[in-house]
């Protein structure tokens, strides 16, 4: 089926199976084709279609069943948590896009359902192996191999489509061009170097020089070089190195031009996959670019999973990536951005401490939503005019040691040393022995 059409909530028997896929043993090869594995070849395709893989696949997913306008998360079902007999979770994704990204489709075969018949095991097929009878067909025919597929079993993401077309377009051969130009220069540049396609230099002489004797002074010569002696040169013998010349010293920009067009087709900066930004980076550049990476980059690839896996799963469940994981922020900035959620009361100190891998307060005291601001409201004699200032600095001072208060909490330890402050934190009761 094509990723638009819902499955048939039925159990079958697969007329293909696991060993039809993967074969009798051995790791998969997930790509394979002249004109991928030459695409491959060139660094810049190869880092791109990697950074978008790897970032990807690396992501924590989730699930959420709609309630009304409230959303809950739910325990993963088993097609996320294993959705394939070979690899991990990481590896399933990560042979996804990279389908995806240089092929424009990934082909799933559904050889599991669940009780309620709902995919429990993808494996992605190769896309040289399937085909399709009518690309401009709302009901396509789907071949594997040759052999045909039933509607319900074929789960299919296209990247780049037309209108009326079900298959997505191919990067790699529209890139064909621009790939196989990189991949002249850089054999150039390999036979350059290894083969030395212009002489190093030449030794020249105003006298004639037979064939025998120039031999031998090249030998001499070149044994000299190797062993970083002192050359003597007689005879009016002269040394005189030879400069590349400008038009074959092109294939550096060549290489360079070449990245900066692979970025540009992905939507990567430049110097991630070897290219050249025109200007220099500073910390501040480096930290916008990631989140652009990740705002204009990531989260069309993240959109385009997260709904075509939604389709998997019943209407009222939604699978989501945590996209937050992939800015990492310094410790600094990201206490700041914590302090911000709290004092604005969008999330609690548990969910906080969840992102910190913390776990949670004992007793439900970290479920309270309650903005730091309506917290602060306390009475200050004149004596303790810096008393707030003091509470927010206590609070920085355990946020500094992992430790997320509140301002009551804060409020109250000062009280403990002596002081006078007025609040609303009461000390929590511990539970009675059972």
């Amino acid at each position: 089926m094509s990723w638009w059409w819902p499955f048939r909530r039925r159990q079958q028997q697969r007329a293909i199976t696991y060993q039809d896929v993967w074969g009798s043993g051995g790791d998969p090869a997930v790509l394979r084709g002249g004109s991928q594995e030459r695409a491959l070849r060139l660094a810049p395709v190869y880092a791109a279609t990697r950074l978008l893989a790897d970032s990807v696949a690396s992501l924590p997913m989730k699930t959420f069943v709609a309630v009304g306008e409230e959303r809950r998360p739910t325990p993963l079902p088993p097609l996320f948590r294993r959705p394939s007999a070979v690899g991990t979770r990481y590896d399933w994704l990560h042979r996804a896009v990279t389908s995806l990204t240089l092929r424009g489709n990934a082909y799933g075969l559904i050889v599991a359902t669940d009780a309620a018949g709902w995919p429990s095991q993808i494996e992605w097929l190769h896309p040289d192996d399937v085909s399709i009878e009518d690309n401009f067909s709302a009901v396509p025919v789907w071949y594997y191999k040759g052999r045909r597929l039933e509607a319900e079993q074929m789960f299919h993401i296209p990247a780049y489509t037309l209108p009326g077309q079900i298959l997505g377009l191919s990067p790699i051969g529209y890139l064909m061009v621009t790939t196989e130009t990189g991949l002249l220069a850089q054999q150039f540049g390999r036979d350059w170097f290894a083969n030395g396609s212009t002489p190093a230099a030449v030794l020249e002489t105003d006298q004639e020089v037979s064939k025998e004797a120039a031999g031998i002074l090249k030998a001499r010569f070149k044994e000299a070089a190797a062993a970083r002696d002192v050359v003597a040169l007689g005879g009016g013998v002269k040394y005189r190195p030879i400069s590349v010349p400008a038009d074959e010293s092109q294939f550096l920009e060549t290489i360079k031009a070449t990245a900066n067009q692979i970025a540009a087709w992905y939507g990567v900066p430049p110097e991630k996959v070897g290219g050249e930004t025109g200007g220099s980076l500073t910390y501040n550049t480096v930290e916008q670019n990631s989140i652009d990476l990740a705002t204009w980059t990531f989260r069309p690839w993240l959109a385009r999973l997260e709904q075509a896996f939604s389709l998997l799963r019943p209407p009222v469940e939604e699978v989501t990536f945590n996209a937050d994981a992939m800015i990492r922020t310094d410790l600094k900035s990201r206490y700041e951005a914590h302090g911000m959620a709290l004092d604005q009361g969008w999330r609690n100190r548990d969910e906080v401490r969840a992102i910190e891998n913390e776990a949670p307060l004992p007793g439900g005291l970290g479920q309270t939503y309650l903005p730091l601001s309506s917290a602060m409201s306390v009475s200050l004699d004149p004596e303790q005019a810096n008393a707030r200032n003091i509470v927010e600095m206590i609070q920085k001072v355990g946020s500094g040691v992992g430790v997320m208060l509140t301002a009551d909490e804060a409020r109250a330890i000062l009280n403990q040393a002596g002081a006078k402050l007025t609040g609303h934190y009461q000390a929590p009761v511990a539970p009675e022995e059972p």
